[in-house]
Protein backbone atom coordinates (compact mmCIF):
# COMPACT_ATOMS: atom_id res chain seq x y z
CA UNK A 1 0.00 0.00 0.00
CA UNK A 2 2.96 2.26 0.25
CA UNK A 3 3.61 2.97 -2.91
CA UNK A 4 -0.52 2.87 -3.76
CA UNK A 5 -0.78 6.03 -1.33
CA UNK A 6 1.94 7.84 -2.50
CA UNK A 7 1.26 7.34 -6.14
CA UNK A 8 -2.04 8.89 -5.58
CA UNK A 9 -1.61 11.86 -3.16
CA UNK A 10 1.06 12.96 -5.72
CA UNK A 11 -1.85 12.68 -8.27
CA UNK A 12 -4.46 14.40 -6.16
CA UNK A 13 -1.84 17.67 -6.33
CA UNK A 14 -1.89 17.64 -9.77
CA UNK A 15 1.52 15.66 -10.71
CA UNK A 16 2.10 13.32 -13.37
CA UNK A 17 2.72 9.96 -12.22
CA UNK A 18 3.16 6.60 -13.81
CA UNK A 19 4.25 3.55 -11.76
CA UNK A 20 6.98 0.77 -13.80
CA UNK A 21 6.43 -2.41 -12.21
CA UNK A 22 8.17 -5.63 -13.99
CA UNK A 23 5.32 -8.06 -12.04
CA UNK A 24 2.35 -5.93 -11.55
CA UNK A 25 0.30 -7.86 -8.72
CA UNK A 26 -3.07 -7.09 -6.76
CA UNK A 27 -2.11 -3.35 -5.55
CA UNK A 28 -1.93 -2.35 -9.51
CA UNK A 29 -6.24 -3.07 -9.61
CA UNK A 30 -5.97 -0.04 -6.04
CA UNK A 31 -4.22 2.13 -8.23
CA UNK A 32 -5.95 2.42 -11.71
CA UNK A 33 -8.85 3.35 -10.41
CA UNK A 34 -7.14 6.82 -10.23
CA UNK A 35 -6.01 7.53 -13.28
CA UNK A 36 -2.92 5.84 -12.51
CA UNK A 37 -0.90 3.32 -15.31
CA UNK A 38 1.09 0.46 -13.83
CA UNK A 39 3.11 -0.48 -16.87
CA UNK A 40 5.75 -3.63 -16.86
CA UNK A 41 8.24 -1.75 -20.03
CA UNK A 42 9.80 1.42 -19.63
CA UNK A 43 8.91 1.84 -23.23
CA UNK A 44 5.18 2.14 -22.39
CA UNK A 45 5.58 4.65 -20.11
CA UNK A 46 3.71 7.94 -21.76
CA UNK A 47 6.55 10.72 -21.03
CA UNK A 48 9.69 11.44 -20.00
CA UNK A 49 9.96 11.18 -16.11
CA UNK A 50 11.56 14.74 -14.59
CA UNK A 51 12.22 12.44 -11.56
CA UNK A 52 12.67 8.65 -10.32
CA UNK A 53 11.15 7.29 -7.39
CA UNK A 54 13.00 4.13 -6.87
CA UNK A 55 12.33 1.32 -4.05
CA UNK A 56 13.54 -1.82 -5.65
CA UNK A 57 17.23 -2.01 -7.26
CA UNK A 58 16.54 -3.61 -10.46
CA UNK A 59 13.34 -1.44 -11.54
CA UNK A 60 15.47 1.73 -10.27
CA UNK A 61 18.63 0.78 -12.65
CA UNK A 62 16.73 -0.13 -15.30
CA UNK A 63 14.49 3.43 -15.13
CA UNK A 64 18.09 5.19 -15.15
CA UNK A 65 19.23 3.44 -17.72
CA UNK A 66 16.44 4.25 -19.76
CA UNK A 67 16.28 7.69 -18.84
CA UNK A 68 19.79 8.97 -19.02
CA UNK A 69 19.18 12.51 -17.98
CA UNK A 70 16.38 12.06 -15.08
CA UNK A 71 17.92 12.02 -11.78
CA UNK A 72 16.18 9.69 -9.11
CA UNK A 73 16.18 9.54 -5.08
CA UNK A 74 16.01 6.07 -3.64
CA UNK A 75 13.36 5.13 -0.66
CA UNK A 76 15.48 2.38 1.15
CA UNK A 77 13.11 0.28 3.66
CA UNK A 78 15.80 -2.32 5.05
CA UNK A 79 18.23 -4.86 4.02
CA UNK A 80 16.07 -7.66 3.07
CA UNK A 81 14.81 -9.17 0.93
CA UNK A 82 17.47 -9.75 -1.75
CA UNK A 83 15.51 -6.92 -3.80
CA UNK A 84 15.80 -3.54 -1.11
CA UNK A 85 20.21 -4.09 -2.00
CA UNK A 86 21.36 -0.19 -2.08
CA UNK A 87 22.44 0.64 -5.47
CA UNK A 88 25.43 3.57 -6.12
CA UNK A 89 24.84 5.31 -8.85
CA UNK A 90 25.36 9.63 -9.40
CA UNK A 91 21.82 10.15 -10.50
CA UNK A 92 20.52 8.71 -7.34
CA UNK A 93 20.50 12.83 -5.98
CA UNK A 94 19.04 11.24 -2.53
CA UNK A 95 18.87 8.40 -0.51
CA UNK A 96 15.92 8.23 1.63
CA UNK A 97 15.55 6.27 5.14
CA UNK A 98 12.29 5.75 6.40
CA UNK A 99 13.83 6.14 10.87
CA UNK A 100 16.71 7.78 12.24
CA UNK A 101 19.07 4.70 13.03
CA UNK A 102 19.03 3.55 9.62
CA UNK A 103 21.16 6.87 7.54
CA UNK A 104 24.27 5.63 9.43
CA UNK A 105 24.11 2.11 8.09
CA UNK A 106 23.81 3.60 4.33
CA UNK A 107 27.66 4.86 5.01
CA UNK A 108 29.31 2.36 6.69
CA UNK A 109 27.72 -0.88 4.37
CA UNK A 110 27.00 0.77 1.03
CA UNK A 111 29.59 4.13 0.99
CA UNK A 112 26.62 6.46 0.54
CA UNK A 113 27.73 9.67 1.35
CA UNK A 114 26.17 11.62 4.68
CA UNK A 115 25.29 14.60 2.09
CA UNK A 116 22.95 12.68 0.20
CA UNK A 117 21.09 10.86 2.75
CA UNK A 118 17.63 11.97 3.58
CA UNK A 119 15.03 10.79 6.48
CA UNK A 120 10.86 10.28 5.92
CA UNK A 121 9.03 9.17 9.01
CA UNK A 122 6.64 6.55 8.21
CA UNK A 123 2.82 8.13 7.88
CA UNK A 124 -0.43 7.27 8.08
CA UNK A 125 -3.17 8.02 6.07
CA UNK A 126 -5.56 10.04 8.31
CA UNK A 127 -8.17 10.17 6.06
CA UNK A 128 -8.50 6.51 4.97
CA UNK A 129 -7.84 5.96 9.27
CA UNK A 130 -10.49 8.27 9.91
CA UNK A 131 -12.66 6.18 12.67
CA UNK A 132 -10.44 6.90 15.97
CA UNK A 133 -11.59 4.66 19.48
CA UNK A 134 -12.65 6.25 22.37
CA UNK A 135 -9.83 5.15 25.00
CA UNK A 136 -11.17 2.54 27.54
CA UNK A 137 -10.53 3.14 31.19
CA UNK A 138 -9.72 -0.34 31.63
CA UNK A 139 -8.33 -2.54 28.62
CA UNK A 140 -10.08 -5.78 27.42
CA UNK A 141 -9.00 -6.71 23.81
CA UNK A 142 -5.57 -6.64 22.43
CA UNK A 143 -4.29 -7.97 18.65
CA UNK A 144 -1.17 -9.03 17.25
CA UNK A 145 -1.74 -7.01 14.11
CA UNK A 146 0.75 -8.19 11.35
CA UNK A 147 3.73 -8.87 13.13
CA UNK A 148 4.75 -12.27 12.20
CA UNK A 149 7.86 -14.84 12.71
CA UNK A 150 7.48 -15.96 16.25
CA UNK A 151 8.41 -19.28 17.74
CA UNK A 152 5.23 -21.18 18.99
CA UNK A 153 5.85 -21.27 22.22
CA UNK A 154 6.27 -17.32 21.92
CA UNK A 155 2.59 -16.95 20.44
CA UNK A 156 1.95 -19.28 23.53
CA UNK A 157 3.30 -17.10 26.09
CA UNK A 158 1.91 -13.77 24.44
CA UNK A 159 -1.53 -15.70 24.63
CA UNK A 160 -0.93 -16.97 28.12
CA UNK A 161 0.26 -13.15 29.34
CA UNK A 162 -3.01 -11.69 28.33
CA UNK A 163 -5.23 -14.06 29.77
CA UNK A 164 -3.41 -13.87 32.86
CA UNK A 165 -4.22 -10.12 32.64
CA UNK A 166 -7.46 -10.10 31.79
CA UNK A 167 -7.16 -9.69 27.94
CA UNK A 168 -8.31 -11.49 25.18
CA UNK A 169 -6.07 -12.00 22.40
CA UNK A 170 -6.95 -12.00 18.62
CA UNK A 171 -4.16 -12.21 16.15
CA UNK A 172 -4.43 -10.70 12.08
CA UNK A 173 -2.49 -11.69 8.86
CA UNK A 174 -1.87 -14.44 6.97
CA UNK A 175 0.61 -15.84 9.06
CA UNK A 176 -2.39 -16.99 11.59
CA UNK A 177 -4.96 -17.75 9.17
CA UNK A 178 -6.69 -14.62 9.69
CA UNK A 179 -6.20 -11.61 6.76
CA UNK A 180 -7.97 -9.30 7.23
CA UNK A 181 -7.70 -6.52 4.60
CA UNK A 182 -8.98 -3.11 6.28
CA UNK A 183 -7.21 -2.72 8.98
CA UNK A 184 -8.90 0.92 9.30
CA UNK A 185 -12.04 -0.95 10.25
CA UNK A 186 -11.42 -3.41 12.33
CA UNK A 187 -8.04 -1.82 14.39
CA UNK A 188 -10.79 0.94 16.41
CA UNK A 189 -11.98 -2.47 18.41
CA UNK A 190 -9.41 -3.03 19.64
CA UNK A 191 -7.72 -1.52 22.90
CA UNK A 192 -3.81 -2.86 22.58
CA UNK A 193 -2.16 -3.65 19.45
CA UNK A 194 1.58 -5.36 19.62
CA UNK A 195 2.71 -3.89 16.38
CA UNK A 196 5.72 -2.45 14.37
CA UNK A 197 6.36 0.00 12.01
CA UNK A 198 3.58 1.22 9.82
CA UNK A 199 1.29 -1.04 11.74
CA UNK A 200 1.59 0.36 14.97
CA UNK A 201 1.19 3.67 13.61
CA UNK A 202 -1.77 2.50 11.84
CA UNK A 203 -3.29 1.12 15.18
CA UNK A 204 -1.73 4.59 17.10
CA UNK A 205 -3.72 6.37 14.71
CA UNK A 206 -7.16 4.71 14.99
CA UNK A 207 -6.64 4.99 19.23
CA UNK A 208 -5.36 1.78 19.98
CA UNK A 209 -2.41 1.84 22.72
CA UNK A 210 0.51 -0.12 21.07
CA UNK A 211 3.11 -2.22 22.48
CA UNK A 212 6.09 -3.21 19.97
CA UNK A 213 6.69 -6.60 20.21
CA UNK A 214 9.45 -8.62 17.95
CA UNK A 215 10.59 -12.33 17.86
CA UNK A 216 12.38 -13.04 21.05
CA UNK A 217 12.18 -9.14 21.91
CA UNK A 218 9.44 -6.89 23.81
CA UNK A 219 9.12 -3.49 23.85
CA UNK A 220 6.77 -1.34 26.07
CA UNK A 221 4.13 0.80 25.23
CA UNK A 222 5.00 3.58 23.30
CA UNK A 223 3.79 7.05 25.39
CA UNK A 224 3.45 11.16 24.36
CA UNK A 225 7.45 10.86 26.15
CA UNK A 226 8.68 7.82 24.27
CA UNK A 227 7.06 8.17 20.22
CA UNK A 228 10.10 10.20 19.22
CA UNK A 229 12.00 7.66 20.19
CA UNK A 230 9.86 4.58 19.06
CA UNK A 231 9.65 6.70 15.62
CA UNK A 232 14.15 6.56 15.08
CA UNK A 233 13.57 2.90 15.21
CA UNK A 234 10.72 2.54 13.08
CA UNK A 235 8.57 1.39 16.19
CA UNK A 236 10.84 -1.66 16.76
CA UNK A 237 12.61 -3.12 19.23
CA UNK A 238 16.02 -2.88 19.05
CA UNK A 239 18.08 -6.28 19.27
CA UNK A 240 20.81 -6.50 21.75
CA UNK A 241 19.34 -3.85 24.27
CA UNK A 242 17.46 -5.60 26.30
CA UNK A 243 15.91 -9.46 27.18
CA UNK A 244 12.51 -8.66 28.11
CA UNK A 245 10.09 -11.45 27.15
CA UNK A 246 6.22 -10.72 26.67
CA UNK A 247 5.50 -13.24 29.61
CA UNK A 248 2.56 -12.22 32.37
CA UNK A 249 4.53 -10.36 34.23
CA UNK A 250 6.09 -7.73 32.05
CA UNK A 251 1.80 -7.74 30.79
CA UNK A 252 1.20 -6.40 34.07
CA UNK A 253 3.87 -4.30 33.94
CA UNK A 254 2.54 -2.73 30.76
CA UNK A 255 -0.99 -2.46 32.59
CA UNK A 256 -0.12 -1.28 35.34
CA UNK A 257 0.75 1.94 33.79
CA UNK A 258 -2.38 2.04 31.62
CA UNK A 259 -3.40 5.98 31.10
CA UNK A 260 -6.21 7.04 28.68
CA UNK A 261 -5.01 10.43 28.66
CA UNK A 262 -1.33 9.50 27.57
CA UNK A 263 -2.95 7.16 24.74
CA UNK A 264 -5.31 9.88 23.11
CA UNK A 265 -2.19 11.81 23.32
CA UNK A 266 -0.42 9.58 21.89
CA UNK A 267 -2.97 9.43 18.83
CA UNK A 268 -3.30 12.56 18.60
CA UNK A 269 0.64 13.84 18.17
CA UNK A 270 0.28 10.70 15.39
CA UNK A 271 -2.78 12.08 13.59
CA UNK A 272 -0.92 15.78 13.30
CA UNK A 273 2.77 14.64 13.33
CA UNK A 274 2.83 11.76 10.88
CA UNK A 275 0.28 11.95 8.07
CA UNK A 276 0.41 11.27 4.67
CA UNK A 277 -0.15 15.25 4.05
CA UNK A 278 3.44 15.80 5.34
CA UNK A 279 5.02 12.88 4.12
CA UNK A 280 3.87 13.93 0.63
CA UNK A 281 5.33 17.54 1.59
CA UNK A 282 8.80 16.34 1.80
CA UNK A 283 8.57 14.18 -0.69
CA UNK A 284 8.17 17.00 -3.47
CA UNK A 285 10.78 18.66 -1.53
CA UNK A 286 13.04 16.01 -1.85
CA UNK A 287 11.98 15.56 -5.49
CA UNK A 288 13.28 19.45 -6.26
CA UNK A 289 16.35 19.00 -4.84
CA UNK A 290 17.38 15.67 -6.79
CA UNK A 291 16.14 18.02 -10.03
CA UNK A 292 18.30 20.89 -8.92
CA UNK A 293 21.62 19.23 -8.49
CA UNK A 294 24.05 19.13 -10.90
CA UNK A 295 24.02 16.52 -13.88
CA UNK A 296 26.65 13.55 -13.98
CA UNK A 297 27.79 13.73 -17.47
CA UNK A 298 29.51 10.62 -16.87
CA UNK A 299 27.06 8.72 -14.82
CA UNK A 300 26.49 6.41 -17.97
CA UNK A 301 29.68 4.59 -16.80
CA UNK A 302 28.45 4.23 -12.76
CA UNK A 303 26.11 1.46 -14.25
CA UNK A 304 29.28 -0.96 -15.06
CA UNK A 305 29.69 -1.77 -11.17
CA UNK A 306 26.27 -2.48 -10.78
CA UNK A 307 26.41 -4.80 -13.55
CA UNK A 308 29.93 -6.21 -12.35
CA UNK A 309 28.07 -7.19 -8.76
CA UNK A 310 25.02 -8.55 -10.62
CA UNK A 311 27.01 -10.23 -12.53
CA UNK A 312 28.50 -11.96 -9.69
CA UNK A 313 25.37 -12.67 -7.73
CA UNK A 314 24.14 -14.25 -11.32
CA UNK A 315 27.19 -16.57 -11.42
CA UNK A 316 26.55 -17.58 -7.46
CA UNK A 317 23.06 -18.33 -8.30
CA UNK A 318 23.80 -20.44 -10.93
CA UNK A 319 26.44 -22.46 -9.25
CA UNK A 320 23.82 -22.97 -6.40
CA UNK A 321 21.68 -24.33 -8.89
CA UNK A 322 23.84 -27.74 -9.37
CA UNK A 323 24.50 -28.19 -5.64
CA UNK A 324 21.07 -27.67 -5.23
CA UNK A 325 19.42 -29.90 -7.76
CA UNK A 326 22.15 -32.07 -6.67
CA UNK A 327 21.29 -32.11 -2.96
CA UNK A 328 17.20 -32.69 -4.17
CA UNK A 329 18.15 -35.58 -5.78
CA UNK A 330 19.87 -37.13 -2.90
CA UNK A 331 17.19 -36.23 -0.70
CA UNK A 332 14.12 -38.04 -2.86
CA UNK A 333 16.82 -41.18 -3.69
CA UNK A 334 17.05 -41.33 0.02
CA UNK A 335 13.38 -41.42 0.34
CA UNK A 336 12.39 -43.31 -1.74
CA UNK A 337 15.30 -45.85 -0.17
CA UNK A 338 13.65 -45.27 3.39
CA UNK A 339 10.05 -45.36 2.28
CA UNK A 340 11.08 -49.35 0.55
CA UNK A 341 12.53 -50.30 3.82
CA UNK A 342 9.96 -48.92 6.23
CA UNK A 343 13.19 -47.03 8.07
CA UNK A 344 12.25 -44.59 10.70
CA UNK A 345 13.34 -41.15 10.16
CA UNK A 346 17.15 -39.68 11.16
CA UNK A 347 18.57 -36.58 11.81
CA UNK A 348 18.03 -33.95 9.64
CA UNK A 349 20.85 -33.43 7.28
CA UNK A 350 22.36 -29.80 7.34
CA UNK A 351 23.80 -30.16 3.74
CA UNK A 352 20.93 -27.84 2.00
CA UNK A 353 22.30 -24.86 0.66
CA UNK A 354 19.38 -21.86 0.98
CA UNK A 355 18.57 -20.73 -2.37
CA UNK A 356 18.32 -17.34 -3.43
CA UNK A 357 14.99 -15.22 -2.54
CA UNK A 358 12.44 -15.48 -5.71
CA UNK A 359 8.40 -14.86 -6.01
CA UNK A 360 6.03 -17.41 -6.29
CA UNK A 361 1.93 -16.41 -6.32
CA UNK A 362 0.25 -19.20 -4.47
CA UNK A 363 -3.09 -17.94 -5.79
CA UNK A 364 -1.69 -18.62 -9.08
CA UNK A 365 -1.79 -22.60 -8.05
CA UNK A 366 -4.68 -24.27 -7.06
CA UNK A 367 -4.51 -26.29 -3.78
CA UNK A 368 -4.60 -29.43 -5.95
CA UNK A 369 -1.67 -28.55 -7.83
CA UNK A 370 -0.07 -26.83 -5.38
CA UNK A 371 -0.58 -30.76 -3.08
CA UNK A 372 0.58 -32.77 -6.16
CA UNK A 373 3.58 -30.78 -6.62
CA UNK A 374 4.69 -31.21 -3.02
CA UNK A 375 3.36 -34.87 -3.20
CA UNK A 376 6.03 -35.41 -6.16
CA UNK A 377 8.77 -33.55 -4.42
CA UNK A 378 8.82 -36.58 -2.09
CA UNK A 379 10.00 -33.76 0.66
CA UNK A 380 6.89 -34.06 2.73
CA UNK A 381 6.31 -37.35 5.00
CA UNK A 382 2.56 -37.18 6.38
CA UNK A 383 3.40 -40.38 9.15
CA UNK A 384 6.64 -37.74 10.12
CA UNK A 385 4.29 -35.17 10.68
CA UNK A 386 1.62 -37.08 12.60
CA UNK A 387 4.35 -38.57 14.69
CA UNK A 388 6.14 -35.25 15.25
CA UNK A 389 3.45 -33.01 15.81
CA UNK A 390 0.80 -34.84 18.28
CA UNK A 391 -1.78 -31.91 17.80
CA UNK A 392 -2.25 -32.61 14.11
CA UNK A 393 -2.65 -36.32 14.52
CA UNK A 394 -5.30 -35.86 17.31
CA UNK A 395 -7.29 -32.92 15.05
CA UNK A 396 -7.58 -35.56 12.23
CA UNK A 397 -6.74 -32.60 9.91
CA UNK A 398 -4.87 -33.94 7.17
CA UNK A 399 -1.09 -33.57 7.56
CA UNK A 400 -0.51 -31.69 3.76
CA UNK A 401 -3.31 -29.65 4.15
CA UNK A 402 -2.40 -28.47 8.12
CA UNK A 403 0.99 -27.77 6.75
CA UNK A 404 0.00 -25.87 3.86
CA UNK A 405 -2.33 -23.74 5.61
CA UNK A 406 -0.73 -23.13 8.94
CA UNK A 407 1.96 -25.34 9.85
CA UNK A 408 4.75 -24.00 7.72
CA UNK A 409 4.13 -20.42 9.27
CA UNK A 410 4.49 -21.93 12.49
CA UNK A 411 8.02 -23.49 11.41
CA UNK A 412 6.97 -26.78 11.51
CA UNK A 413 8.94 -29.33 9.17
CA UNK A 414 7.27 -31.40 6.00
CA UNK A 415 9.79 -33.96 7.20
CA UNK A 416 13.32 -35.11 9.28
CA UNK A 417 14.90 -34.00 5.85
CA UNK A 418 13.79 -30.03 5.50
CA UNK A 419 14.35 -27.68 8.26
CA UNK A 420 10.90 -25.51 8.18
CA UNK A 421 12.24 -22.82 11.14
CA UNK A 422 15.51 -22.78 9.58
CA UNK A 423 14.25 -21.80 5.91
CA UNK A 424 12.01 -19.08 7.62
CA UNK A 425 14.97 -17.48 9.12
CA UNK A 426 17.31 -17.67 6.30
CA UNK A 427 14.01 -16.32 4.17
CA UNK A 428 11.83 -14.19 6.38
CA UNK A 429 10.17 -12.60 3.51
CA UNK A 430 8.24 -15.75 2.79
CA UNK A 431 5.80 -14.80 5.54
CA UNK A 432 4.85 -11.71 4.30
CA UNK A 433 4.14 -13.27 0.36
CA UNK A 434 2.63 -16.56 2.19
CA UNK A 435 4.81 -18.48 0.35
CA UNK A 436 5.41 -22.06 1.86
CA UNK A 437 9.18 -23.10 2.38
CA UNK A 438 9.07 -26.12 0.71
CA UNK A 439 7.22 -24.60 -1.80
CA UNK A 440 9.63 -22.04 -2.64
CA UNK A 441 12.46 -24.06 -2.53
CA UNK A 442 11.07 -26.30 -5.18
CA UNK A 443 9.85 -23.77 -7.21
CA UNK A 444 13.30 -21.60 -7.11
CA UNK A 445 15.46 -24.89 -7.87
CA UNK A 446 12.47 -26.08 -11.08
CA UNK A 447 13.09 -22.14 -12.38
CA UNK A 448 16.73 -22.73 -12.27
CA UNK A 449 17.66 -26.02 -13.74
CA UNK A 450 14.74 -25.14 -16.60
CA UNK A 451 17.24 -22.19 -16.87
CA UNK A 452 20.15 -24.15 -17.41
CA UNK A 453 18.76 -26.95 -19.49
CA UNK A 454 17.34 -24.24 -22.02
CA UNK A 455 18.27 -24.27 -25.40
CA UNK A 456 21.39 -22.21 -25.97
CA UNK A 457 22.24 -22.11 -22.55
CA UNK A 458 25.87 -21.28 -22.47
CA UNK A 459 28.65 -20.97 -19.13
CA UNK A 460 28.93 -17.45 -18.06
CA UNK A 461 32.93 -17.69 -18.13
CA UNK A 462 33.95 -15.09 -20.80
Amino acid sequence: MYTAEIARALKARGHEVEIFCPLPGKIANLITPSGISVCDRLSDLPFVPEVIHGHHHLPLMAALARFEHTPAIHLWHGTRPWVERVPDHPRIKRYVVTSDRMAPRLRAEFGIAEDRVRSLPNFVDTERYSHVREVAKTPGRAVLFGQSGFYPHELEMLEQACADNGLALDKVGYAYGNPRPRPEYFLPDYDIAFAVGRSALEAMASGCAVIPIVPQLAGARITEDSLETWAASNYSPRYFTGADRFDSAWMAQQLQSWDPEDIAAVTQQVRQDFTLERAIDRLERLYEEAVQAPYDAGSQAAFASYLEWMAREADGLWAQTATAQNELDKLRAENARLKAQDVPPGPLPDAIEPVAKAQLSQSARSDAARRARIEASGLFDPGWYRRTYEDVAASGVDPLVHYMQIGWSEGRSPSAYFDGRAYLDTHPDLEAEQITPLEHYLSRIDALTNSLRAPGAQSTEA
